[in-house]
Parts: structure tokens; sequence; C-alpha cells
């Protein structure tokens, strides 16, 4: 393995692309809001319709 001189490791660039753990995120938040509005249209056509539980 070559050793690397101070000199040189000033022009090492790093990399500007989205890492894994980014992209993951990303679609767990969009998961979450799927699932989220999912549970609202149901609650929403539940009391249209309703369909509620009781309370009792």
């Amino acid at each position: 393995m070559k050793k690397v001189d101070n000199l040189e490791l000033d022009c090492v660039v790093g990399g500007d692309s989205i890492s894994g753990t980014v992209i993951n995120a990303f679609a767990n938040v969009i998961k979450l809001l799927m699932d989220a509005g999912k549970s609202v249209g149901s609650a929403i056509r539940r009391v249209a319709e309703g369909n509620l539980c009781p309370l009792d």
C-alpha cells in the first residue's frame, strides 16, 4: 500500500452521493405518511357510514 503524504491528503475529495441510509430513511418516511393517510381515510369513511364502535 502506498503511503500518502499531507499534500496528497489535501487533494482528496469526499463523495457527494446519497448514501443507502438516507434513501432508507426517506422510504420509511414515505411509508409512514402512506399509513397515516390510510388510517385517516379509513376513519373518515367509518364516520361517514356510521360504522363506529360504541363506547359503552
